[in-house]
């Protein structure tokens, strides 16, 4: 326990500075297997930060509770209020993904109440930046955490968006059900029909 407090004491030290030639090297693999635009991620790398409280978040991530502890935070009065709400109000998207789906109706509610209190906890952290730190300053898991960095940056191009503006997890999960960037794009669905597979909207996430 000592030694795991003295390295969090640490962090923002040695994590001050991410090794440029790493970056520049996924830059040109990234930018040469998925013919993206060196200008536009040097761009957007060039704005990247590291983010120690993210590294101290990943040394002690709640789901590494025992579960008394864990269920004490997470399985509340108000929670299962909440989501008793949630399948009433949104009763037939939910029996609509059931029957596709196959997963009982209280799975697919308790899910996103787990994850983000139905759509109210998200996440604050800047994505590309939690990725970045934990692709390039998070060795115990670098080699996931490059992948899922370059997912996302697929996806950014998938739903033109701006990947510096996406808020999510500081584990780069993303949305309501809180997907990582390569679940996103390998099991996100439209059952809107609005034409994008949205995770922060109810349907899809749902």
């Amino acid at each position: 326990m000592a030694a795991v407090t003295l390295l969090i004491l640490l962090l923002p030290a040695a994590f001050a500075a991410v090794p440029e030639p790493d970056v520049e090297a996924f830059i040109e693999q990234f930018a040469a297997e998925h013919d993206f635009s060196r200008a536009r991620l040097k761009r957007w790398f060039a704005h990247a930060k590291v983010q120690p409280g993210i590294i101290k978040a990943m040394m002690r991530p709640t789901t590494a509770l025992p579960w008394y502890e864990f269920r004490a935070s997470h399985v509340s009065a108000a929670r299962i209020n909440s989501g008793l709400e949630y399948w009433n109000r949104y009763a037939t998207l939910i029996a609509q993904a059931a029957e596709a789906s196959g997963v009982p109706p209280e799975m697919l509610v308790a899910t996103i109440g787990i994850e983000s209190f139905y759509g109210r906890r998200a996440g604050t952290s800047n994505v590309f930046n939690a990725l970045y730190t934990l692709a390039f300053n998070y060795p115990p898991r670098a080699e996931r955490f490059r992948n899922e960095l370059a997912e996302f940056l697929l996806l950014s191009r998938e739903m033109n968006f701006d990947p510096l503006e996406v808020k999510g997890s500081y584990a780069g999960a993303l949305g309501l059900p809180q997907f990582l960037p390569s679940s996103y794009r390998l099991y996100a669905v439209d059952l809107d029909g609005d034409g994008k597979r949205d995770l922060w909207s109810h349907a899809d996430a749902i």
